[in-house]
Formats: C-alpha cells, structure tokens, sequence
C-alpha cells in the first residue's frame, strides 16, 4: 500500500485537484485509491490541525472547536484512529493526503515529523507530490483570491504586505527540504506548473492523475467546474470597492463573488517590473538550487512572467 501526500503550493491548481478527488471518491475508490473523507471533506485540514503545536494556527482550532492542549491533543488521536479505520475497512492499494495548509501551516520540521506519525506509517512506498511555480506568478495570482477573501488591498499594497513578511510562504527551496530532511528528498517529486499539459488537454487534473497511474478521461470520472478561475481588472476594481464598503452579508457576498467570476474572467493586475523584480529577487538562490535538483535542463520553469516595463 502507498501514500500519496500532495503539498498544496499556492495557485497551483491545488482546490482544483480536491475538489476532483471529492466529486470523484466513489470512482477513485473502485480503483483501489482511497481519499479519506475523514481527514475533511474536501481539503484534508483535520491531518494539518492534529500535526501542529496547539496555537500554531488558533482560527484553523478555534472552527473545530479545540480550546486547549487536551482537546487539541485527544483530537489529533481521534483523527489518526479514524483514518487508520478508514484504511483497514477499504483496504486500498493508494491512499491520497492533500491540503494547501501542508504548505502554509506545517511550516517546521517538527509539524512534519509529527504528521508523518500521525498519517504516514506502515507504507510500503510515501511520495510527497509539490507542484513548483515562480513566486511571481504565484503573488499575482493570488491577488484575486484575496480580493475574494474580502481585503481591499491595491496590487501595490498586495505586493509590499506580501513582501514585508510572507518570505517563508513562497520560499520553495526551504518548504522541500524540509519534507525531504523528514520523508527523504529521494521521496519528494517536483512538478514543474508551467509543463503541465494546456487547460483543455486537463491541465493540473490531468498531471494528477497521471501521477496516480490513472486516465483523466475515464469515463467513470466525472469534472466539476473549474475552482478560483482569474479575475479581470474591472472585477478586481469593483470586488476591492464592495470589500472595502463591506455592509454585505455573507450570502449576498457570495452571490457577487459568482456573478463577478462568470462576467469577469481574464487577465487582472499587475505589479510594475522594478516592484515585480524586487519581488522575485527574493528567491533567486533558493530556486536555483530547486531547478539544479529536479529539472536541471529546464531552468525556465522558475521564471516568471515579467511585466511590461
């Protein structure tokens, strides 16, 4: 039996793939591949929680209603029996373990040791899947999801809170070796976003189940909606205006959120070159190290899309 942990890198397709893996768990499961509803629905937050520090991350607690050391402590021991029930009732060939928060919140060593205690014992095989993009790429991307979280930032303002103290967030070089200092750097695989097949040849679903040793277009598999698609510069400027007037409950939010993604699609802002330059510069050492280590030939799959001068 093997384990497959997905690291949800930002805006690399990652509530994408959960949200394939949901649609698709009965089918997944026929196959032998188990996604474990226990460790959350859709995202497997429950696994994250139980491998931090209690207060490493007090909102992510505080929605599951752990108030303490004892609680949080009696909840990581539930979950890791209820996910090795869910394994000895299934029996299955594959297990699959994915939450963006493996990036952002298990952000020490011993965050992952623990989870590998927790999750990842008695396997035959553990691979830790991370797909890789330029941090440029990534802030820019981001912005519309933050917008759509509910801040009023400009992409000025975007760019210097992200740069003032989210190094570690983006920084894929110390994010790998510390899961590789844990489960081995022969057991991490490197997934270039940028050599992903096109949108409309699978994109990000595609390579994942390629990964899995499965056929995306398996009749048996059925494809949501695309998730978090990008946002235009006009539905940016009005979904920063309604976030900053706020006075919107949240289903009246949500209804904005939607019309704007199905009548604003495209392109959105940008940072200028020297603000994005200043950015990225960031990373250099870090990234060359990544390419060196798992795509030596490819180098331009860390460079990010420049912006007009």
């Amino acid at each position: 039996m093997n384990l497959t942990v997905h690291i949800g890198t930002t805006k690399t397709g990652s509530t994408s793939i959960q949200v394939f893996l949901r649609h698709n768990r009965a089918a997944f499961a026929k196959k032998g591949i188990c996604i474990p509803e226990v460790l959350g629905v859709q995202d497997h937050r429950n696994a994250v929680v139980s491998a931090l520090n209690f207060g490493q991350s007090e909102n992510l607690m505080q929605r599951l209603g752990i108030n303490d050391p004892g609680q949080h402590a009696a909840f990581a021991q539930e979950t890791s029996a209820a996910y090795r029930a869910t394994i000895a009732a299934e029996a299955p060939k594959e297990v699959v373990i994915t939450s963006e928060h493996l990036q952002s919140r298990c952000n020490q060593e011993e965050n992952i040791a623990r989870f590998r205690e927790l999750f990842a014992q008695g396997f035959e095989n553990v691979r830790i899947l991370v797909y890789v993009r330029p941090q440029l790429d990534q802030l820019v991307s981001l912005y519309s999801t933050i917008l759509r979280d509910g801040r009023s930032d400009t992409m000025e303002e975007h760019i210097f809170r992200h740069t003032k103290s989210f190094f570690n967030y983006f920084d894929l070089h110390g994010l790998i070796r510390r899961w590789g200092s844990v489960f081995g750097i022969e057991n991490i695989h490197v997934r270039p976003y940028r050599a992903l097949p096109p949108p409309q040849e699978g994109g990000v679903i595609s390579d994942f189940c390629q990964f899995l040793g499965q056929d995306h277009t398996d009749p048996h598999f059925s494809h949501p909606v695309a998730a978090n698609a990008s946002i235009n510069l006009q539905g940016q400027e009005l979904l920063r205006i309604v976030n900053g007037n706020g006075g919107l409950n949240p289903k009246r939010r949500r209804q904005v959120i939607a019309w704007i993604e199905a009548n604003c699609s495209g392109k959105g802002a940008e940072p200028t070159l020297a603000q994005a330059r200043a950015f990225q510069n960031r990373f250099d050492e870090g990234n060359a190290w990544v390419t060196e280590t798992f795509f030596p030939d490819h180098p331009e799959y860390l460079e990010p899309r420049w912006p007009e001068a």
